[in-house]
C-alpha cells in the first residue's frame, strides 16, 4: 500500500491541485489494470528499469537525468549538436 501510494505521489505533476491529481491517477492506474484483467493480451510484458539506467546491485539503480520541462540547446552544447546532425539541420528543442 505505501509503495503503490508513493508511485501515484511521483506521478503527480501539478503541485497546486495535489490532491485533484492524485485522485485522477488513482483512476487511471484502476483502469489500465481493469483493461489488463479483462484482456490480458494488452500486457507487454516489458518490466525491468527505464532505459538508460544502471543497475548498481543490492537492488539500487542509477536514473539517467530527466527534465520536466522542455529546452534548447545554446553555446557549447548547441555548436555540438550542430555539428554532429549537421550545420544546416534546425536544432529541437530537447527533453531529456
Amino acid at each position: 500500500m505505501e509503495q503503490t501510494i508513493g508511485n501515484l505521489g511521483q506521478e503527480i505533476q501539478q503541485p497546486s491541485k495535489p490532491y485533484k491529481n492524485l485522485a485522477e491517477e488513482g483512476v487511471w492506474q484502476s483502469r489500465v489494470n481493469t483493461l489488463l484483467a479483462i484482456i490480458p493480451e494488452l500486457d507487454d510484458g516489458i518490466k525491468g528499469h527505464p532505459k538508460g539506467s544502471i543497475e548498481l546491485g543490492d537492488g539500487f539503480v542509477l536514473l539517467h537525468k530527466w527534465d520536466k520541462g522542455l529546452w534548447l540547446p545554446s553555446g557549447e552544447e548547441a555548436q555540438a549538436i550542430s555539428e554532429f546532425i549537421g550545420k544546416n539541420q534546425p536544432l529541437h528543442h530537447f527533453k531529456w
